[in-house]
């Protein structure tokens, strides 16, 4: 497996157990998330992006097709699981070894 693919099974862990704690440990300690299309963020640090999810946590797991994957960085689309086969954006990681260093979430 894949550390985007498991990546993507620790998120949608923590969307069934609400266990941010778990989930943020993919972040390095100063890792970015942002978001494009929606107004949020963007959340700096591993604690703050722990935070941002927990205060406002995804309502549903997701699904990821079309992944394309460098080694340093891997680009996806998304859709939710219950939306099955709709593309809602695009993941796109920059790795620091098997950790997060900057994650890009966009909406559509």
């Amino acid at each position: 497996m894949s550390s985007f693919e498991a990546y993507i099974e620790a998120h949608n862990a923590a969307v069934r157990t609400g266990d941010w704690e778990a989930f943020s440990r993919w972040f390095v300690d100063d890792a970015e998330v942002r978001f494009e299309g929606v107004p949020v963020g963007p959340f700096r640090g591993r604690d703050e992006i722990r935070a941002a999810y927990e205060s406002r946590p995804p309502d549903d797991q997701v699904e990821v097709r079309n992944v394309n994957d460098d080694g340093d960085r891997t680009v996806a689309d998304y859709g939710w699981a219950a939306d099955e086969g709709v593309r809602a954006g695009e993941l796109r990681v920059t790795w620091d070894g098997d950790l997060i260093r900057e994650l890009v979430i966009t909406f559509e």
